[in-house]
């Protein structure tokens, strides 16, 4: 390059307004071998100083000295590289520099150099925090309009306050600013108030519901939040609320309601209670009368007259019986007390109840047993199913009505089936309404209220039970109600055919018996004996192990009760039975107690009283398993 040009780059490079610096590669420490008057200007060290010496001089406490080292990285692996670092003048104060440098190559593509652009960046990134803070204050009041919005500062003293907070807490305006927050707060001592409380732990407050007052001394309720934020480095707080006076006057208008709606279901079920039992006495002496007549009428006539007073009362026991379950309903006064029981309980009580009136009407009544155990309110159920059998053995001219129940899932499908003359589509919905009948001839006369399906409906409604109905006109009626299974309903099937399945599993099987308690002992005996298996019962695990030596026998399957007396219980028990026979049969226990977990030590818990068939079942699932 001609002197001349040499020179004038030199003078352009001079007046550029950034630094400017070449340094060297291939020179111990990366020397600087050119730099600008900017880069002086910048740095405050003379070029003279700055050449020849590496440009971490300008590092100091402050510097990010992981950036640094990713820029002496790109400049050992000749690239390109950017960066803003805090770097300090050679009077030590600090400034912000925005590093750019670049390799330099030959024409061979060799480093030959680098060049590098400072800037210096301290006043925007200044800008930049100023930004921060002007932003995280416009968020904070913006976020509060137009609710009343105060600025507190550190010594509990209100800074600002917008005409909102003004009136809501009858101040005159421009007349909160310098006062203490105290004068609003009606918590005393100070260290009670909510607000406070929740600032003082987290640091913020987010809908806190506290008492204040106004400054005319009117008591108020506010639902306040408060958050922090920085201002030229002080710390307010922004504090946002609420009137809800009127909104707790309400809550406390709607608790006395709710008293008042008590006070009265309560009175309701006292009159209901009365009235009940004031209209079941002449309906029982009427029936009495009846009864009385019927050995005294001999006469056709006269029988046929006696058989139509005694259907009438039974029909007017019905209705009554109807009207005042739904006048529970409308009471409010009947509860569901859900609880876990074994169906085939209900269905018991039902074929007892029903079996005459079905026999009586020329009828067959099959109820089908089941071990299920479901959830739900045993006599809110029982009024139920007593309603659909009524309507069925009603409705029915000839042939069955049936009750059984089949899985479906997790829920017990009950069905009600009759023979009866069916439900057109177009009426299946009418039938639940109140005093709605089809007009069937085969109720004939008093064939009913008309209300009893519209109680199924309410009763199944208070159960959150569903009902559904199929039918086909000419053929019969089905009325199911989906009920929940227990946690512990018999996972295995629940029929005679399960029964006949598991006699083959159980039969010369040898089922050892731990329980301390006689006649436990003795019913185990006579049905483990009737199921063709080997019973060992012994009152503890050396009994049992005892017996077992002597018989020279082995363990196929284990029984123990829970919370056997010895040490260790039932577990214990099975696992000295396991350790002493070198057999790792299968096991349950059992237990009475109804705190107890559904296992321990991996063994399954059943509850007592064990339903026999349940039993049976889980023994020879048991087997089956342990035979795969």
């Amino acid at each position: 390059m001609p002197p001349h040009l040499s020179e004038l780059l030199r003078r352009a490079l001079d007046a550029a307004p950034v630094g400017i610096v070449v340094t060297d590669p291939h020179r111990a420490d990366h020397p600087v071998l050119y730099a600008n008057r900017a880069m002086a200007d910048i740095t405050g060290y003379p070029v003279a100083e700055l050449e020849g010496r590496n440009l971490r001089l300008l590092q100091g406490p402050g510097t990010n000295r992981d950036v640094a080292a990713a820029l002496r990285t790109a400049i050992a692996e000749g690239r390109a590289a950017s960066a803003e670092l805090l770097n300090y003048r050679k009077s030590g104060e600090s400034f912000w520099m925005l590093v750019d440098i670049r390799p330099v190559r030959d024409e061979h593509g060799a480093v030959i150099a680098f060049v590098g652009t400072l800037t210096d960046v301290t006043a925007r990134r200044r800008a930049e925090d100023l930004l921060r803070e002007s932003e995280q204050r416009l968020r904070a009041f913006t976020s509060a309009i137009p609710l009343p919005t105060l600025t507190v500062g550190m010594d509990e003293r209100i800074i600002d306050a917008n005409p909102a907070a003004h009136q809501a807490l009858a101040a005159e305006p421009g007349t909160l600013a310098g006062s203490s927050i105290d004068e609003f707060s009606s918590a005393v001592p100070r260290s009670d108030d909510p607000l406070c409380r929740a600032l003082e732990l987290h640091g913020f407050a987010e809908r806190i519901e506290m008492r204040a007052r106004r400054r005319d001394g009117q008591p108020l309720w506010i639902l306040a939040s408060a958050a922090p934020f920085a201002i030229h480095g002080e710390t307010r707080f922004v504090v946002v609320f609420q009137d809800v006076t009127r909104i707790k006057e309400k809550e406390r208008q709607l608790v006395e309601a709710n008293e008042d709606a008590e006070r009265d279901i309560r009175a309701r079920s006292r009159f209901l209670a009365a009235a009940s039992h004031d209209l079941r006495q002449p309906l029982q002496a009427m029936a009495l009368f009846a009864a009385a007549l019927d050995h005294h009428v001999a006469d056709a006539q006269g029988r046929s007259v006696l058989q139509s007073l005694e259907a009438s009362l039974r029909d007017m026991e019905s209705m009554f019986n109807s009207l005042l379950d739904l006048s529970k309903q409308d009471a409010g006064v009947l509860r569901a007390e859900v609880r876990v029981f074994m169906l085939n309980d209900v269905f018991e009580r039902l074929e007892t109840s029903f079996a005459p009136q079905a026999a009586a009407a020329g009828l067959t009544l099959r109820v089908v047993p089941t071990s299920l155990a479901v959830r739900s309110d045993p006599g809110v159920l029982a009024r139920i199913l007593s309603n659909l059998l009524t309507n069925a053995i009603r409705y029915t001219r000839e042939g069955t009505v049936l009750l059984g129940v089949f899985r479906r899932g997790a829920q017990a499908r009950v069905a009600v089936v009759d023979t009866g003359p069916g439900i057109p589509d177009h009426r299946r919905l009418e039938i639940f309404r109140e005093f709605r009948q089809l007009g069937s001839p085969a109720a004939g006369p008093g064939g009913g209220s008309g209300l009893g399906l519209a109680i199924v409906q309410r009763l199944a409604r208070l159960l959150n039970h569903r009902i559904d109905v199929q039918s086909v006109v000419g053929r019969g009626s089905c009325f199911c109600i989906d009920i929940p299974l227990a946690e512990d309903a018999l996972p295995a099937a629940q029929d005679g055919d399960g029964e006949e399945e598991s006699a083959p599993v159980l039969a010369g099987r040898t089922v050892v018996v731990v329980d301390d308690d006689p006649d436990i002992q003795l019913g185990l005996r006579l049905i483990l004996d009737d199921w063709g298996c080997r019973a060992v019962i012994a009152a503890s695990a050396g009994e049992a192990l005892a017996a077992l030596d002597g018989a020279g026998a082995r363990p196929d399957v284990i029984l123990a009760d829970l919370r056997l007396g010895e040490y260790g219980g039932g577990i214990g028990a099975v696992d000295a039975i396991r350790r002493h026979t070198g057999v790792e049969a299968p096991a349950l226990l059992f237990t009475g107690d109804t705190e107890a977990p559904d296992s321990g030590a991996g063994i399954r818990v059943l509850r007592k009283p064990l339903d026999p068939r349940r039993l049976k079942a889980e023994l020879a699932d048991l087997l089956r398993a342990a035979a795969e």
